[in-house]
């Protein structure tokens, strides 16, 4: 067989460089952000996103510059960037896949995403992981206003969309956390914890927690139960029971700040403190089971 000649390979590399440099110079970035914007808010009509610009990558893909994602015009997420690969046998089937990268707020989010595109079952699903993201700087953490929350957000989580069916489950984990308080609660400014670990599902408005543990020098706190997400200022949107356990050097320094007969349950031996959670997001109510 004859071997290509040095001339011949200069002349293939020559040619697949200048086709690169003309795919990347002349790659349409206004005409593929407008449409993955439609494409998205057909999908997602209360979900509003902007791109920067996009730019085409190797392997073949795309690669989304400066992401903002936001609802009823309050931004949620800010990403550096996201580069999406499509699998290339997926363009021959009605089931679309694709691979992500994205970076934002110090971390990454990586995982596949799946879409079918039949008239009769528009389904998706995302699958993903989150490691090392910074979440003071995430948008929708800061919307919580009264408090004022930092820690190092990582873990895995699935959404799901059926016609008009969305869903989201999430097994995340929080450290290094530090919750700080607009108003002091049992004296304290602020609480500190080694790891917050929770098992969460978000479905039709609801978020269910099926299990949050805090673990901290301070104290350590179990909650589960219900938030209704989609029900503003009126009706029981919190439906929340769980458990406080104060250390004892915690203890001594909250002494003045905590109900007299908790204070003596807690000399007693009884070193945990069950609640219920009621009321709303804007004005929880809080009481001692």
């Amino acid at each position: 067989c004859m071997k290509p000649t040095k001339k011949t390979l200069l002349y293939t590399a020559y040619i697949i460089g200048i086709t690169v440099i003309f795919l990347y110079y002349l790659f349409p970035s206004e005409a593929v952000r407008d449409y993955v914007v439609y494409k998205i808010a057909r999908v997602n009509p209360g979900i509003s996103v902007t791109i920067d610009r996009v730019s085409p990558v190797l392997p073949p893909g795309i690669k989304l510059h400066a992401v903002g994602i936001a609802r009823d015009n309050r931004a949620l997420v800010d990403l550096d960037s996201v580069k999406i690969t499509p699998g290339l046998l997926s363009f021959f089937s009605s089931t679309k896949t694709a691979r992500f990268n994205g970076r934002f707020n110090g971390g990454t989010v990586n995982g596949w995403a799946e879409v079918d595109n039949r008239k009769k079952a528009h389904t998706e699903k995302i699958e993903g992981t989150i490691s090392g993201v910074q979440v003071q700087g995430i948008p929708a953490v800061k919307l919580l206003g009264a408090y004022k929350i930092s820690g190092i957000l990582a873990g895995d989580f699935i959404i799901g969309v059926s016609e008009s069916r969305r869903s989201m489950t999430g097994k995340l984990t929080l450290a290094d956390c530090r919750i700080g308080f607009d108003q002091p609660i049992i004296g304290q400014s602020s609480l500190r914890f080694k790891s917050i670990n929770a098992d969460l599902v978000l479905k039709n408005g609801t978020l269910a927690i099926k299990k949050f543990s805090a673990r901290g020098n301070q104290l350590n706190a179990d909650i589960s139960g219900t938030i209704a997400l989609n029900r503003g200022r009126r009706g029981n949107a919190l439906s929340l029971k769980g458990s406080v356990t104060p250390h004892h050097g915690f203890l001594a320094k909250i002494e003045n700040s905590i109900p007299a007969n908790l204070f003596q349950q807690q000399k007693a031996g009884k070193t945990t403190i069950p609640f219920i959670v009621g009321g709303t997001l804007e004005a929880p109510n809080v009481r001692i089971d």
